[in-house]
């Protein structure tokens, strides 16, 4: 598509966000096919206000009506969205992005991020394909505030966090969506925190932190022994979370999703004793959750396809290495705080710390290395590239794995492997890249 990829659209807030992409946008989901009533809400860039203003003033130009929530996590509108019979959800964030990207999440009145045949109609409405007019008579004003709908998701995650445990966390907000709600979330609770990364400006999210850099999360935690349980770092707009271990050690997302997994599968919660991962899941957990008798449904790469096999198969959970965690739940996106909470609820309940539950996955030695191309699809067809390959396959057995795929955004064609010695795992993944180049 031209404008939608893999999670919206985003890109350089100044050009590609213009006023009248921003207003068209507004004004087809104003006017497309139901009553129309919408909400929106945005991340802490300093560009978010001004893209709200602009989808605003389209969705009422174009007779649909809208409440502005300002800055929330992206959860919060698939939640708001299903809770309140909304028509459409809309999220200005760019996720783990700095500060000078933006981007438009766009959930359904189920809180599932749109269909690719609505994208393609709105991409047609913005290049002028197609033609909608404004409604002959404008929807009804939403009699709900913003204040009440953004404390009715506080109030939903509230609810749902039942550890009676303390916790001493250190949490990093990412200058972020985190840092507008966490507070009033965790008030009260048995958790004593130390925040970092809460203060956002308009121009530091995600700088320096957050859950695409742990390195100070880390360093925090290792300069004061024991002082902490956890370190939590969430990212721009509080979707995915990670965890970082009493000794500065990184517990991802397949360590969260092996932890689920065998939690839910003790408790007989995991339906079809299955969890749905991606093709970049650890190759050492697939061998975990196989010890434990767990079945793992694998996707492309993106939350938005754990999202559907969940939703096509009623699975328990889902989730991604970068921390996104999707639960058969209320909200069927990703939920940093969500997750966050039911991780502290079943690490109360079990009575042992995250590395002991979890102490039968042992992460892979990974290689990732990528390779610019002219022709992706002709690299991924060639035939030296796939006897390559499947000698790598017989080498690896079932002590790795090798990976080939074309990236879904450049040129560039990616190579992994994942074997029980980094060295070795090396060597392979270079030997593709040579093959590749001569292609």
């Amino acid at each position: 598509m031209k404008y939608f990829g893999t999670d919206g659209i985003r890109g350089n807030a100044k050009e590609l966000f213009t006023y009248e992409l921003s207003y068209r946008i507004g004004f087809f989901l104003g006017r497309y096919q139901k009553s129309n009533k919408l909400v929106v809400g945005y991340d802490t860039r300093e560009s978010g206000p001004t893209i709200a203003k602009a989808i605003i003033e389209g969705v009422k130009a174009s007779g649909g009506a809208i409440i502005d929530i300002a800055v929330i996590p992206t959860p919060a509108i698939a939640y708001i969205v299903q809770k309140h019979d909304f028509d459409y959800g809309i999220m200005i964030s760019a996720s783990h992005n700095p500060y000078v990207d933006n981007g438009i999440k766009i959930f359904d009145r189920q809180g599932y991020k749109i269909s690719p045949m609505v994208e393609k109609e709105i991409e047609r409405f913005i290049d002028g394909e197609i033609k909608l007019y404004p409604r002959k008579e404008k929807v009804a004003a939403i009699q709900l505030s913003a204040t009440k709908l953004r404390q009715d998701y506080i109030n939903y995650l509230r609810e749902s966090f039942i550890s009676k445990q303390k916790f001493n966390l250190l949490i990093d907000a990412a200058n972020g969506s985190a840092s507008a709600i966490i507070d009033e979330v965790l008030s009260g609770f048995p958790v004593e925190v130390t925040y970092i990364n809460k203060e956002p400006n308009g121009v530091n999210i995600n700088l320096n932190g957050g859950s695409t850099d742990l390195t100070v999360l880390q360093d925090l935690i290792k300069a004061e022994p024991g002082k902490y349980d956890y370190g939590v770092a969430f990212d721009g707009d509080a979707d995915r979370v990670l965890f970082v271990d009493a000794q500065g050690e990184v517990l991802d997302g397949d360590h969260i999703m092996f932890l689920l997994g065998k939690y839910y599968k003790d408790k007989g919660l995991l339906h079809q004793n299955t969890v749905v991962l991606t093709l970049m899941a650890n190759y050492g957990l697939f061998k975990a959750l196989k010890q434990h008798d767990i079945k793992a449904v694998v996707t492309d790469v993106g939350d938005k396809y754990i999202q559907r096999e969940i939703i096509k198969n009623d699975y328990t959970v889902g989730g991604e290495q970068s921390g996104h965690i999707i639960f058969n739940k209320i909200v069927k996106s990703g939920d940093g705080i969500f997750t966050m909470l039911e991780i502290l609820n079943i690490l109360s309940d079990v009575g042992v710390t995250f590395n002991e539950y979890t102490r039968d996955f042992k992460k892979y030695p990974q290689i990732l290395l990528n390779i610019a191309v002219s022709d992706k699809q002709k690299v991924l067809g060639n035939a030296e590239l796939e006897k390559a390959m499947a000698v790598v396959h017989e080498k690896l057995d079932d002590s790795g794995r090798l990976l080939v795929r074309a990236s879904g955004t450049e040129n560039l064609i990616r190579v992994m492997v994942e074997a029980q010695d980094q060295e070795v795992a090396h060597r392979l993944a270079t030997g593709i890249i040579e093959v590749i180049k001569k292609i």
